[in-house]
This record gives structure tokens, sequence and C-alpha cells, in this order.
């Protein structure tokens, strides 16, 4: 980040803010690691489905260290609501926690931890750590069920909650939480988070008793200000005008036929630029909506992606997001009306990624990227019987590709744009921690849609279950079985691939699991084999050096056939070598239409 001091301020030291800057953003990442080393549930420590955050003292990011994006980009809006609700009834000590998807939360499986920070008796900040835990009521264990259709019967709401007060634990609030949870683990997981603000928050004490508050706030601002300055001169380059763009979810857990509709209207308008997703499809009756919480970090992500393609260099901060306005239409999908269920809202953000790609395509082919696989993840649940002990874990490796972008591949394997850095669990602790054996999971040849730069590739696996009893739940899409849409490709690249998910059961029977289905009961034995499609691919494939195809043919990554098919490369695979006149000849008949 460059950083550039105005004339007009002789308090700014150009050296200082951004050191300050990046001393906040050492804090949250040593806030991170942490809790990732401290937690008990697998979906922190592997998977790391959380983020950690420093606030100013108005609830605005300084900086942030985010493994999960959906919850990291969603992190504020409960914190603005907590200001709201306690006001001056905050005290040094304190530690708040908030799930309520009703006052501005994401996901009622995500849960925050608030700590307000003060100096010299005065707030000046907040840390805050925000993690998908394993369980938090609601009927099922894990809380993924599409059979839900109000919010209190997939989780436990928490309206902002002090957990601590002055310093002190207030045991019947705490007591109320593992009431109405099934896991203890969970519980050791808010400890762990509760440890995290605790470090954050002594970190940044130390910061402020170096340079002095008013040196902090001062720079600060100031980085914050550069940030929104550098956004709204790259948007100034992107061309006026309203835009539109969709994208399509299929089955609502309930139906699985029926579609819904994603729609934005982009308005660029100088260094301004609105997402109006007022256009898409009212509210489902299930769990498929989207807080606008969740919403809001979607276009975040988008945003975020538009800028990293043309190379400015913006840290997650609060100044990134001053130019954007979000619309999201009451009773929408996207913002559904009190009390609907709404827990698959997380993955929504694939659809609305789309959307916004889709839309700007045209004015900014540079920019863009080429439709994603959309991810189709299971949340497993039961008793081990090796402790009879109750799990809920995450099956987040399942993941396909990311699209291609103007000179770059699309990603392989990874998964949705709503956890970029967050992790696939290694096979082993996977295996440790839950009831279940891998067989494979490997790239999966010839997924990744053909272009001059190639979609992300998906995969291919399997494993079995073994809990005794156990069920589980899908929460995504792009199941070919249900008609989905491929990712779709851009300037001459081809579509992605979809997913499909088999149920292997031990008396030989068969059975295609939905994108948004729940399954009750999983024999001990149960084969679950999955295949994960590719992104989409941008320009022509013919286009695409004849080398880098060879190359992945002998890597497994393509076959022949689809090389001489899709990429009109001919390859001599005895010798390994591109027979370059077969392959002109076939690049010729592929232009010409001859």
């Amino acid at each position: 980040m460059t950083i550039k001091t105005p004339a007009a301020d002789p308090r700014i030291d150009p050296l200082l803010a951004p050191v300050l800057q990046r001393r906040v953003e050492s804090i949250t990442k040593e806030m991170a690691e942490m809790l990732i080393r401290s937690s008990r549930s697998p979906i922190f420590n592997e998977i790391a489905d959380l983020v950690a955050v420093v606030f100013d003292r108005e609830g605005r990011m300084l900086g942030q260290t985010e493994y999960a994006a959906i919850i990291a980009f969603a992190a504020q809006p409960p914190l603005e609501y907590i200001i709201e609700y306690f006001g001056d009834d905050l005290a040094d000590g304190d530690v708040i926690i908030h799930n309520d998807v009703y006052t501005r939360g994401n996901q009622n499986a995500d849960v925050g931890i608030y700590v307000p920070i003060f100096f010299d008796g005065e707030l000046v900040a907040w840390s805050a750590c925000k993690g998908h835990v394993a369980d938090i009521g609601g009927s099922t264990a894990g809380g993924y069920n599409p059979e839900n259709v109000e919010i209190w019967q997939e989780a436990f709401r928490i309206p902002p909650l002090k957990i601590y007060e002055a310093g002190e634990l207030r045991r019947d609030v705490w007591d109320l939480l593992g009431a109405n949870i099934r896991l203890e683990i969970v519980l050791e997981d808010f400890k762990a988070m509760v440890g995290a603000c605790t470090v954050g928050k002594r970190r940044l004490i130390a910061l402020l008793e170096r340079y002095g508050l008013d040196v902090f706030q001062v720079h600060m601002d100031f980085v914050l200000e550069s940030s929104e300055r550098l956004v709204r001169a790259e948007l100034e380059r992107w061309p006026d005008g309203v835009y539109h763009g969709e994208s399509w979810m299929v089955s609502d857990g309930i139906d699985p036929e029926r579609r819904y509709r994603i729609a934005v209207e982009v308005r660029i308008e100088g260094s301004d630029i609105t997402f109006d997703f007022s256009g898409s499809d009212d509210q489902a009756p299930g769990f498929t909506n989207m807080p606008p919480a969740s919403a809001k970090a979607a276009t975040r992500i988008a945003l975020s992606m538009l800028l990293s393609a043309a190379g400015v260099d913006v840290p997650s901060n609060d100044g990134l997001f001053i130019p954007v306005t979000t619309v999201f239409r009451e009773g929408s999908l996207l913002n559904p009306r009190f009390p609907a269920a709404s827990v698959f809202g997380n993955q929504m953000v694939d659809e609305v990624l789309e959307s916004i790609m889709m839309a700007l395509a045209e004015a900014m082919p540079d920019r863009v990227t080429a439709g994603w696989n959309q991810l189709l993840p299971i949340a497993l649940a039961g008793r081990d019987p090796r402790d009879c002990e109750l799990f809920v874990v995450l099956a987040v490796f399942q993941r396909g590709g990311a699209g291609a972008k103007l000179g770059a591949d699309g990603w392989n394997m990874v998964g949705s744009p709503a956890a970029l850095q967050m992790r696939s669990p290694d096979p082993e602790m996977f295996e440790l921690t839950s009831p279940h054996v891998f067989e494979y999971c490997e790239f999966d040849t010839d997924s990744a849609g053909p272009g001059r730069w190639r979609g992300g590739l998906g995969l291919r696996s399997a494993f079995r279950t073994y809990g005794e009893p156990e069920h589980g739940t899908t929460h995504g899409d792009d199941v070919a079985l249900e008609g989905a849409t491929p990712p779709p490709g851009l300037f001459g690249g081809h579509p992605g691939g979809l997913n499909t998910l088999l149920l292997e059961f031990p008396d030989g029977t068969k059975a295609n699991w939905g994108s948004k289905e729940h399954q009750p009961d999983l024999p001990p034995g149960t084969r679950v084999v999955a295949t994960n499609g590719g992104g989409a691919g941008y320009g022509d494939p013919r286009e695409r050096p004849a080398e880098l195809v060879l190359a992945e043919v002998r890597d497994g990554l393509i076959s022949p056939a689809a090389a001489r098919s899709e990429y009109g490369v001919a390859i001599d695979t005895g010798n390994w070598t591109v027979l370059e006149g077969e392959t002109r000849t076939l690049r010729t008949i592929e232009r010409t239409g001859a």
C-alpha cells in the first residue's frame, strides 16, 4: 500500500502510517494463530473457518486476518448493532457474544466474540473473533437441515449478550449457553476466542502506550482515508453505466426442481458504485435465504477480487468499502423477513459473485473471472463408536475449481469465493477426529473448463462413514441431476463442470444425494462418492499454448482426447511431443469452420 501525506495535515508521518497499519494487521494475525492453536473443534483448528479483527471505537475495521472471507466481511455489522445496543453501558473487562441474524449477524453458526478496549479510562477500540462453531443448538446437531423453515429450528439465537462483565464471568449466562449447545468443545472454542481477543487487546494497548492515543488515531484515520482514495481512484477508471447480471440457485431443500434467480444491477457513477439486488426472487420457504450481513459481505468479496485484478493493493479496512452502496429488497432471497430460516446464506456467495462478474464482463473484461463451480459441502454429525462421543464435522475438502480470468488460469480445488483462505482438513485428522475413512481425494482429469486460460480443476473423492448413528446434510449447488447450469465461460472459454454425489449403502443399494438434502441415517460402511466440477474457461481454448497443453496431458490434468477435441492439440503420447502439423490443421479448421 502506497500512502502519500496530504500537505494540509502536518501531523501525519508518512513513514509511521504504514508501520501502524501493518502493526494492527500483525495483531490480528497473532489473534488468529492463537485461536487456531488453542481451539478444540476441527472446524477451527483444521479448516480455520474464522476471522480475527481489530476495530476502532466506532466499529470501523482497522485490520483483519481473514481465513473465511464471508465471515470476515460480515464481522462489522454485528458490532455496529452492539455499539447501538449497549451505548455507554460498556466497561473494561466486558466480553460480548453474538450470533443472531436478525440483529445483523450473517449465520447463526458463525458466532462472534467482541471485546471493548479501554485506554486511560476511554473506549478506544475493539478486538473481535468470529467463527463457525460445531453446534449452536437447533433441531439438528451442526445446524444444517433443509426442512427447517424458521429461525428457532436452526439455532439458539444470541443477541448482544455479556458473558464477562467488568472482568467477571457471568456464570448464569455461561450456563445458559451450555444448556443450549450439544458439544462441550463449543464452549472451549468460546474460551479460545475470548483468549485471542484478550491478546489483541493487550497488544493494542501496548501499541498505544508506545505511540500515544492521539498519534495512533490520527494515523489510522489517515490510513482509512488513503484506502478510500485508492479505491475511488480505481473506480474512476471504470466505465460509468448501468450493468445487469444474474445467476441461478437450484433447489431450496424442499422442492429440488425449484430455481431461484439472483439478479444484480451494478451502477458506476464516477468514484461510487452501487450493487442493487432488488430484482432477485422473493425469499424461499426453507433455509436457502441470505441475511443482509452475508449478502453485503459477498459484494465486498466481489469488489476485492475486481480491485485485485486491477493490481490495486488495498489492505482490508473500512476505507475499502466507503464508496460502495448495497441494496437488498426486504422479503427477497438476500433480505428475508423474520422469522425465515437462513443457514444456507453463506453458500449463496457463489451466486452473488457470478451475477456481479457476468454484469461487468463486457464493460471490464480484464477484471472479471469466468464462472466458478459452486461449492457442495456436507455437514456430518453423529456418535463416534470409538469413544461414544458426539461429533460434528464439515467435509469441505470436496471443492471445485475457480473460473479463469484474463492472463491466469482458475485456481484448482479452491471451492467457494466465500472461503478463499479457508483450509481443507488434513485427511488423517479427518479420520482421527471423526469416524470416517478416506479412500481417495484427487484432481479430476478434464474437469477444468477449456480456455486460452482454463478454469481451475475440480476433484473426485470418496470416503466411508462409520458413525453409530450418523446423519448428513448437503448445503451446496451445481448438482448435475437437478438441472443446474454449468459455470459460464467468457469470451470463447468453455463452461465449467457440475457436481455429482452418490451414496453407496452397505446393502448394495445406491442413491443420488441432492444439493440440499438431509440424510437422516447413514449406516456404518456407507460410501460417499463425489465429483466436484472445475471452473469455466476464459478465451478461445485453441489459443492456449500447445506446449502447455502437452505438459498438462503428461501430468494427467487433461486427457489426450480432450487436448485434441477441446484445444486442437494433437499429441504423440509415445514420445510426448506435439504433432505440430496436425495441430495447425486442427486449429485452422476450428477457426475457419472448414
